[in-house]
């Protein structure tokens, strides 16, 4: 029973919620050399807003696939992509949305400092969530 609740626990935490931010994701890493329909999105979370609540930033973690036709991976791979084991990548995103103007802006980082610099540009001005949940230290 215990097992049961946790993997529902599980579930709820690493639920999109949003199905437009869930495809531009998705779509993002497809184009930036990884399999993203199958990608794994985790902890997908709200960490920055600016008031009204049009302007929005999201962080996210990401296990995905290395697409060994990519241009971007290509000397990762031996010349016979079909020997080589599948090879998969951590990857740290956010993802800055406007809702007025319908714009969204994904970037993925193999550092999780990278990205921490990044929330910190793009969050300047905004109410941002402190704690386990944030990337902030204030």
């Amino acid at each position: 029973m215990l097992h049961f609740i946790r993997q529902i626990r599980q579930r709820w935490d690493d639920w999109c919620g949003d199905r437009e931010m869930e495809l531009s994701i998705r779509r993002h890493l497809t184009e930036h050399g990884y399999f993203g329909t199958t990608a794994k999105l985790r902890s997908v979370r709200l960490i920055a807003v600016q008031r009204p609540g049009w302007q929005q930033v999201f962080r996210f973690e990401a296990t995905a696939r290395v697409n060994p036709e990519s241009a971007q991976f290509s000397e990762a791979f031996s010349d016979d992509p079909t020997d080589t084991a599948a090879i998969y990548h951590e990857l740290f995103g956010l993802v800055r949305e406007d809702l007025r103007a319908k714009i969204s802006d994904t970037r993925v980082f193999d550092d999780s400092g990278e990205r921490a610099e990044l929330f910190r540009r793009w969050s300047d001005g905004m109410i941002r969530l402190r704690g386990a949940h944030g990337l902030a230290d204030s």
